[in-house]
């Protein structure tokens, strides 16, 4: 589970900065009873999708994929993109700390 949100994090930044001009982006991880989430939120997005021509985000689904996790990444407005990766915990997995940083 730590590699891939940690592969899921590295990919969000790279996107946020190849493909926006952002002036901020938020990433928060947080964990309930039953899953992990990972939101990655930054402003200066191009209105429209760029698409999903390149492999990180198709490979990001598939790692999340074998966790039983999933992943939504698409521009929620006003120039905002959101990444929101998913991963169920399963018995005897521990709870990651919540954690939020700014940029």
């Amino acid at each position: 589970m730590q590699s891939a949100l940690g592969w899921a994090v590295r990919e969000a930044a790279t996107n946020v900065l190849r493909h926006g001009d952002p002036r901020l982006c938020t990433i928060r991880l947080s964990a309930s009873a039953d899953r992990v989430v990972l939101n990655v939120e930054n402003d200066g997005a191009p209105c429209t999708a760029a698409g999903e021509s390149g492999s990180g985000l198709a490979g990001l689904r598939e790692r999340l994929g074998v966790l039983g996790g999933s992943l939504d990444a698409a521009p929620v407005g006003d120039g905002l993109f959101r990444l929101t990766a998913k991963i169920p915990l399963t018995r005897g997995e521990s709870r990651p700390a919540v954690l939020e940083g700014r940029r």
